[in-house]
């Protein structure tokens, strides 16, 4: 029973030894081209953005799987561009999503843009996305001509 024992520990003590890590790499950036791997903007380019994304590289160790990533996002439009999105998304027809302005209040975020966020109204709790990622996990919250996007994967 001693000797089963000894070898399913060194068993496991070997499988952890040959296990990688999974690589999480943060980049804080204002790159809109790294962006666009993430997000669709075909439909409306912004002018600039700001981003943190995270991703958890799985592809790693003995069973590999698919990354995962965090994005928190600003996209930021000229006038007549955000009107055309504006209207797009309040021409929709979606469930109320209800999304919580404070999941968006990025800790980077400049304070000019946290004072906005702050004073939405208080109806409003965001909308779904429609075209930049189509991930269900992905949330929109629109201020003046800039957007606050939360995507991630599980």
């Amino acid at each position: 029973m001693k000797n089963l024992m000894a070898i399913a520990a060194a068993t496991l003590l070997i499988a952890s030894c040959n296990e990688k890590d999974n690589k999480t790499e943060t980049v804080t950036s204002k790159d809109i081209t790294k962006l666009k791997k993430q997000l669709n903007f075909k439909p409306a380019q912004p002018d600039s953005v700001q981003y943190k994304l995270t991703i958890n590289n799985n592809s790693f160790g003995t069973v590999p799987g698919p990354s995962d990533y965090y994005l928190e996002a600003v996209l930021y439009y000229n006038d007549s561009i955000f009107k055309k999105i504006k209207k797009e998304y309040h021409n929709a027809d979606y469930n109320d999503p209800g999304f919580k302005k404070e999941a968006f209040d990025f800790k980077w975020l400049p304070e000019n843009i946290k004072n906005e966020l702050n004073s939405s109204p208080e109806n409003y709790s965001g909308h779904p996305d429609l075209f930049y990622n189509r991930n269900r996990n992905t949330q929109l919250w629109l201020l003046k001509n800039k957007i606050l996007i939360l995507s991630y994967t599980n």
